[in-house]
């Protein structure tokens, strides 16, 4: 973090989920965060409220050339956390036009912005879900098999630079982030949506739930998205950030209502299961550990406590959750 201390930082999807947690991060710890948002309104971003005297906020869209160009001149960053994207995989299939512009339209818009400024590192955000169904864990040097329009798009935008490194060495450091989960998270992702229904006692229908995933507390995530920023001599590779343990979704169901004791009953099977279902998905952190001192992420269960002590503290506040 010394190194990010007083540096110009620009954040492109600030507003999101990990997005926001970075940016209060390093305001924390004193950089100079210039944040970009699809729109400006009236409405300050509910994600962002408590640190908007200390960033700067700028509106724009990705796929607005121009705009992107106006906002690298104003922001002059240091170092580039390009996190904006379309980031839904089951209704990426239809909205495969949005995830195309968005992801691969979007992302190298601001890459060409760039090759006029001074930037000294960009991170672009990719996906776990890139890899497909191939057998797990996931190592970076895997072949990948991307199947969806989300996981496509994104593996596009990570061959884009891929390709601008290779071909004019620009300072490219590719993240693989797997599911995170914590505060403030859309009550449209699954941990949310299982906390903020038994909260509520609502039915909660669900697949047979033998997908296993793994899930990663947002703030840990965030300490390797830091490190894939700072760390020397890394430009050009790409890092999976995880914990690397999985769990099945029958057992994450049950975990997050026995640890809020058992309100609701979760109807296993009522859900179809996707079509293109990957079965299981775990990262193999060696190359992280090794190369950007990645230390091991906190237990599902300890996360989950304090996820849900937020989202019982929000619903018992304000009497809805937050769902941007």
């Amino acid at each position: 973090m010394d190194d990010l201390v007083g540096a110009r930082v620009l954040i492109t999807g600030a507003t999101g989920f990990i997005g926001s947690h970075l940016t209060r991060r390093l305001v924390e710890h004193g950089a100079q965060v210039h944040a970009l948002t699809s729109t400006v309104s009236s409405v300050y971003p509910v994600r962002l409220v408590d640190v908007r005297d200390r960033i700067t906020l700028h509106g724009g869209n990705l796929n607005d050339s121009g705009a992107m160009a106006s906002l690298v001149e104003h922001a002059d960053p240091k170092v580039v956390f390009h996190l904006g994207a379309y980031t839904h995989v089951g209704k990426s299939w239809e909205r495969v036009d949005e995830c195309i512009q968005t992801n691969v339209h979007g992302s190298v818009n601001l890459l060409q912005a760039l090759a006029r400024s001074n930037y000294e590192r960009f991170v672009y955000t990719s996906t776990s879900e890139v890899y497909g169904g191939i057998a797990v864990p996931f190592r970076e040097d895997a072949a990948v098999d991307p199947s969806s329009p989300y996981s496509v798009s994104k593996y596009s935008g990570e061959l884009f630079c891929s390709m601008l490194h290779k071909g004019k060495s620009w300072p490219i450091v590719v993240v693989r982030p797997f599911n995170a989960y914590g505060p403030a998270q859309s009550p449209d992702r699954i941990i949310p949506e299982i906390i903020v229904k038994a909260l509520r006692k609502e039915r909660l229908a669900m697949t047979q739930g033998r997908q296993t995933r793994e899930f990663n507390y947002v703030e840990d995530l965030v300490d390797g998205f830091i490190r894939a920023a700072t760390v020397a001599g890394i430009e050009g590779e790409v890092f999976n950030i995880g914990g690397g343990e999985e769990v099945s979704m029958r057992d994450l169901a049950q975990t997050i209502l026995e640890l809020m004791g058992d309100p609701i009953s979760p109807e296993f099977g009522a859900l179809p299961d996707r079509p293109t279902e990957i079965w299981s998905m775990r990262s193999d952190v060696t190359k992280a550990r090794s190369r950007l001192g990645l230390l091991p992420f906190r237990p599902l269960r300890e996360g989950l406590e304090e996820t849900i002590s937020w989202y019982r503290r929000e619903l018992k506040q304000s009497g809805s959750v937050f769902s941007a």
